[in-house]
């Protein structure tokens, strides 16, 4: 974080936000921290409208290199949805601190989703291999407020355009094409 006279300019990192066609269809938030991207598996993907609750399944760190991949994985395709930068805000500018806590708020810039949004871990168990945690927007001029609105409907391709039938049918083999044509036409 840089000091800009009494205003605090926090630097830019990383963001994307993947949609993942694995056992099940799911969104994936990656935000860069520390070298590696924090994740988070969103079963119902992430929504515009202030103070939705999505659930948020927190999943082990990933290489900060795969921010922008997109393609096909052995788990199957993954399409980048949305990329942009992310920094937290002022109250939990102490990253590591604000994670610990389980309550993160952060801004993304990206070029779907933007503005503030708030992370909460809902379960605390050290039993649990996963933690549970809340994503919720926030009240900001860039949430939704038509509630016939989905930005998940209104805008389902990559950022570059692509299907989720274009990524599978340009990264593998023709053999193995007609499985996954069969599970994308099934969604």
């Amino acid at each position: 974080m840089k000091t800009e006279g009494s205003r605090r300019v926090f630097s830019a990192r990383p963001y994307a936000m993947k949609k993942h066609l694995a056992t099940r269809l799911h969104y994936d938030l990656r935000l860069e921290w520390n070298g590696v991207l924090l994740s988070w598996a969103l079963p119902e993907g992430p929504s515009c409208h202030a103070g939705l609750i999505r659930e948020a399944i927190e999943m082990k760190d990933h290489k900060s290199e795969y921010i922008l991949f997109e393609g096909v994985h052995k788990t199957g395709p993954i399409m980048l949805w949305d990329r942009g930068t992310w920094e937290p805000h002022p109250e939990s500018e102490d990253i590591g601190g604000s994670l610990r806590k389980g309550i993160l708020r952060f801004i993304l810039y990206g070029e779907k989703l933007k503005g503030t949004w708030l992370l909460t871990r809902v379960n605390t168990s050290k039993n649990t291999s996963r933690h549970v945690w809340n994503l919720c927007k926030d009240a900001d001029p860039f949430a939704e407020i038509h509630a016939d609105r989905c930005i998940l409907e209104e805008q389902p391709n990559s950022i570059t355009g692509k299907t989720m039938k274009d990524i599978v049918q340009g990264w593998i083999k023709p053999r193995d094409k007609d499985e996954w044509q069969l599970r994308l036409f099934d969604k």
